[in-house]
């Protein structure tokens, strides 16, 4: 059986890195929601929650020009 480029003997292990961001309510008061974190892949990034239930969504953005905020009202 071929061993695929990833499985070979030499090959970086790649991982995805997560940084976790600040999360607040609109007022400025912690919001909690659980821990958010954001990994950034080809196309955008993976956000994630985890607490007691936990989601991932995908955002795109091509250009990674999200800093992790949001915008102000």
């Amino acid at each position: 059986m071929k061993k695929s480029a990833n499985t070979q003997q030499g090959t970086e292990q790649r991982h995805l890195v997560w940084q976790k961001l600040n999360s607040s309510s609109a007022d400025g008061r912690i919001f909690k929601l659980g821990n958010v974190y954001r990994g950034k892949v080809p196309g955008g990034w993976l956000v994630l929650v985890a607490d007691n239930a936990t989601g991932l969504t995908f955002y795109p953005d091509p250009e990674h020009n999200w800093d992790g905020g949001s915008l102000t009202a």
